[in-house]
């Protein structure tokens, strides 16, 4: 079982994504680094739904500079396209964040952009919009 596993693992579909985004929310909330550096590209666009946008470097600063904590993801839906090496996600969550010194929670429309890179699934390009 476990060679399965790790054969799944080394392959650009969608139930490796679906592993991976899985591991990058539990990564923003528990502000793993190590983590984080491993499924974000180096030329990551991370857009939230006020318009700030953040950089591979600057998203897993803010995470320990406390200026934004994830508290919570709840992924509603998900609905992933895979074109070759490439793929987009499309997720309705709702989150719970730690932000500009208060809890706030958000109902999110997602879109996520997944390149499989060096045999993993990496986030290139993430954009939200309040719903």
């Amino acid at each position: 079982m476990l060679l399965n596993l790790l054969g799944f693992a080394h392959k650009a579909d969608t139930a490796s994504l679906s592993i991976a985004i899985k591991d990058f929310d539990k990564a923003l909330i528990t502000k793993d680094s190590i983590v984080l550096k491993r499924l974000l590209n180096s030329e990551l666009d991370y857009g939230h739904s006020n318009g700030w946008l953040q950089t591979k470097t600057t998203l897993i600063n803010d995470l320990y500079n406390g200026k934004i904590t994830y508290n919570k993801i709840n992924i509603i839906s998900q609905k992933i396209t895979l074109f070759h090496k490439t793929a987009t996600v499309r997720i309705s969550a709702d989150f719970e964040a730690y932000l500009e010194y208060k809890t706030t929670q958000f109902k999110l429309n997602v879109l996520q952009v997944w390149v499989w890179k060096h045999k993993q699934w990496q986030l290139l390009a993430r954009q939200s919009v309040r719903i």
